[in-house]
């Protein structure tokens, strides 16, 4: 029988042992009595605290958020890897009913934080002993023309329990357990939806065609559940922020991730205006397949014969000595994961599909979790994920309040690190087949992570303020699906019927909104952060490890400008597309030289 590590298990002791761990039990005692006696000593009194008290409330509720978040962190990497499992779905639902009873007790705070008049906020935020929370408070400051009163936002929080989280977990649950029939060579399997996806860069057409089509055959039954989900989730956001005073069903978001929404505008109008980036990139794939009804199914598709399959072994040495080649520290970090069984690693019956880093709350480190079927592509996902690890991990000497980045950010450091990848491989590839391949993936890369997912934002905004004029079926959300399909990839690009309700298979949509900004994002700024390493070198090396040490202590603003990044600059996201244009006039360079 395999180990636990030749399975790819993680080893998930570090926080509990089982379901039956009576350390769980405990956990959950403590923080209950732990906020008990928050609500007692503080409801009431946040705008008469003097700055010591204040500090002393915030070191508490840090305690408490670390304690607290705990048992629903275990809860949710077990329920993620076994969606389909009894145990796992009654915990993590018990997990998550017990941090919304805690956190409708701690509401006050942040509600009497928030209402405190500017001359004591200022007068507060100057004192030496909160200079550790001075973003925190700054950031928390941002929400008040947002924030409801104290039994308003309980109701909230008591509703979402049986709304908006109920119906992520449904979606979770009747996407997660689907199986998908391929027949392959005269088989016929039942794939995963992990195993499937890795068929949408295989070399056979046929195989690619069939895949997909088999994904939509497996999505069929459930769109109407599917689309009731969508249009709750929109309906139940914009009631939500109208409520709460917000001009647009994204602003929240841009605030949320503490940027400028001047910003966020700014990214999505540039990279839209170089979609024919896009299509000029498309041509070429057209080309050098050599089809004449290039189409969807073939976005991913080899051009340059079949990529190279890695072992799992292969995966983690080339990933750590990427991380290593950039600093030693990283490749340390990257290894201790891989070593320690902190990742969760191939696909399997009612896992989740993709990959994420589940971060969690200092001092406990963070979780990976990947489907790895031995692509190259696999490869790239392990970096990036481990490029989250790196980043969630260095800045694990901060307080659970300081802690997380906004999504924006941490997308950066997983992105950047997918180019210590590429810079390393590239180092030792030659002139061959191999260096084609590599340049072509670092297009496409720039295509799916930075474009594709703007692409993603204009349908999800779309869709977002129809669903406000009414309920939209699956045809209408469709339509919409459609035309934002054409607008990215051209005319020229085919897409089956079926093509249009792709937007239900993509959970970013349930889980978040907007989030995939976030990618695009990380995309196109860490183009910039190319260029500042290779100008700087070691300098910028120590600046940017110092970077990810600092968590969400400070806003990305304050983070970026000790790399001379200026993030509400249209020029700046502009150079970045521009690299992704010289990225691909490299790549047609290399393909006539081929010819």
């Amino acid at each position: 029988m395999r180990t636990q590590a030749e399975q790819g298990l993680w080893d998930l002791s570090d926080l509990y042992r089982d379901f039956a761990d009576p350390a769980i039990a405990a956990d959950r005692r403590q923080a209950k009595e732990l906020v008990s006696d928050f609500v007692r000593r503080f409801r009431g009194r946040v705008a008469q605290l003097a700055p010591s008290e204040l500090r002393g409330a915030l070191d508490e509720l840090a305690r408490i958020t670390h304690l607290a978040s705990r048992p629903e962190h275990y809860a949710s990497l077990r329920f993620a890897v076994a969606t389909d499992g009894t145990d796992e779905r009654a915990a993590h639902g018990a997990a998550q009913t017990f941090s919304a009873q805690l956190q409708q007790q701690l509401v006050f705070f942040a509600v009497e934080l928030k209402a405190l008049d500017e001359a004591s906020f200022a007068a507060l935020i100057k004192a030496p002993e909160l200079q550790d929370f001075e973003h925190y408070l700054r950031y928390q400051r941002q929400f008040s023309a947002h924030t409801l009163s104290e039994p308003e936002e309980q109701a909230i929080l008591r509703k979402d329990l049986t709304g908006k989280t109920a119906w992520v977990n449904l979606y979770t649950q009747v996407t997660s357990g689907l199986l998908f029939k391929l027949v392959e060579a005269g088989e016929e399997k039942q794939l995963t939806r992990g195993e499937l996806a890795a068929y949408a860069s295989h070399p056979d057409r046929s195989l690619r065609i069939a895949a997909r089509r088999s994904a939509f055959a497996g999505f069929a039954p459930h769109h109407e559940v599917l689309s009731f989900v969508f249009n709750t989730l929109f309906e139940d956001h914009r009631c939500d922020m109208q409520a709460r005073g917000y001009g647009d069903v994204l602003d929240y978001t841009v605030l949320k991730d503490d940027l400028d929404a001047g910003v966020v505008a700014t990214l999505l109008e540039v990279a839209s205006a170089n979609f024919d980036l896009v299509q000029r990139y498309q041509k070429l794939r057209a080309r050098l397949l050599s089809v004449d009804d290039y189409g969807i199914h073939d976005l991913r598709a080899p051009l340059f014969g079949e990529e190279p399959s890695f072992s799992w072994a292969e995966a983690c040495d080339l990933v750590v000595a990427a991380f290593s080649a950039f600093d030693e520290r990283a490749g340390a970090v990257a290894r201790r994961f891989i070593e320690r069984h902190w990742l969760h690693a191939f696909p399997a019956p009612g896992k989740t599909s993709g990959a994420f880093c589940s971060p969690g709350y200092p001092p406990d480190h963070p979780w990976v979790m990947l489907n790895f079927a031995g692509r190259l592509e696999d490869v790239v996902t392990l970096a990036h994920e481990l490029g989250h690890a790196l980043h969630f991990y260095l800045s694990l000497s901060q307080s659970p309040l300081n802690y997380w980045t906004g999504l924006p950010m941490a997308e950066t450091a997983s992105v950047f690190a997918e180019l210590w990848l590429h810079e390393h491989l590239m180092a030792s590839c030659g002139e061959g087949r191999l260096r084609a391949q590599l340049l072509d993936r670092q297009v496409q890369s720039a295509v799916m992570t930075g474009f594709q997912q703007v692409s993603y934002v204009n349908w999800e905004l779309r869709a977002h303020r129809a669903r406000a004029e009414g309920v939209l079926s699956v045809d209408r959300l469709g339509e919409l699906w459609g035309e934002e399909q054409e607008r990215l990839w051209g005319a020229e690009v085919l897409r089956s019927e079926f093509e249009r309700h792709r937007w239900m298979q993509i959970p970013h949509f349930v889980f978040a909104r907007f989030y995939c900004y976030s990618y695009a994002f990380g995309k196109f700024l860490t183009l910039g952060l190319h260029a500042r390493w290779r100008e700087q070198g070691q300098a910028f090396v120590g600046a940017y490890l110092d970077l990810l040490e600092r968590g969400g202590s400070r806003s990305p603003a304050e983070l970026l400008r000790p790399l001379g990044l200026k993030l509400q600059d249209p020029g700046f996201w502009q150079q970045a597309c521009d690299v992704v244009r010289g990225q691909l006039a490299e790549l047609e360079d290399a393909v006539a030289l081929e010819d």
